[in-house]
């Protein structure tokens, strides 16, 4: 695997003619990196995203026979909503992955009642850890990725990448609910990306973020023009028609 301090070109495109053969990839790719780190150092970890796009990788990744005893999951951001919430994205996740798979699944919403205390424990915990060994992000239509949205009062804190928290609270300006986000910089922190992307929309925002760089604006262009991690994006045949 490749050292996070090298120096990257522009992300890798990986297009597909449809979502299923997408998710088949992705899962496939997923459980490749995941065997090689367990492999190398005898555990894993995998950060992914919640929302409607990662729901047939799950069920792909979910028959991977890989060893789920020695891998850490866990989420790019979460709501600040309890678990049973139908909004909540470990929520989302404990239902399509089966409970074995999950014995490692660390929470960013935690059992407590304060959104600040929890991400004080969740900076503690991640700070100790080694870099990720596979993140895997969504994209909003607006650009946001983790719960990192445009015109945020945190985007700046959470894009900053000399930051040394892994996780901060966000106030969406516009979506619903307070959430928990891991920083750039965490996220960052680890030996390769993958953003996921469907849809005509979300495709033709995705250019326009990689066409140009300002993450302010679309907070997805941080990942794609940054130059201390290897990305890759896999994306449907829309891609390649708004690109």
């Amino acid at each position: 695997m490749s050292s996070a301090s090298e120096s990257y070109a522009k992300p890798k495109k990986r297009i597909f003619a449809n979502t299923e053969a997408l998710d088949e990839a992705l899962a496939q790719y997923v459980e490749e990196a995941l065997l090689e780190a367990v492999g190398s150092r005898g555990r894993a970890s995998l950060v992914v995203s919640g929302g409607s796009t990662p729901r047939g990788f799950f069920k792909r990744l979910a028959d991977k026979p890989l060893p789920w005893q020695k891998i850490e999951i866990t989420l790019a951001d979460e709501r600040w909503v309890t678990v049973d919430d139908p909004d909540s994205n470990e929520g989302q996740v404990r239902t399509l992955l089966p409970e074995q798979i999950l014995d490692g699944f660390l929470s960013l919403r935690g059992a407590g009642d304060d959104a600040v205390a929890q991400v004080a424990i969740l900076n503690t915990r991640l700070a100790e850890q080694p870099p990720f060994d596979v993140v895997i992000l969504g994209m909003g239509t607006d650009g946001h990725m983790a719960s990192l949205f445009p015109d945020a009062v945190q985007l700046c804190e959470g894009l900053d990448i000399t930051n040394p928290k892994a996780c901060l609270v966000v106030d969406p300006p516009q979506a619903p609910y307070q959430r928990i986000s891991m920083s750039l910089a965490r996220l960052l922190r680890s030996e390769q990306m993958v953003v996921h992307v469907t849809g005509a929309q979300k495709a033709e925002v995705l250019c326009e973020a990689w066409r140009g760089n300002d993450p302010h604006r679309f907070p997805i262009a941080a990942v794609l023009h940054q130059q201390c991690t290897p990305v890759s994006i896999f994306c449907d045949h829309n891609l390649a028609i708004a690109d």
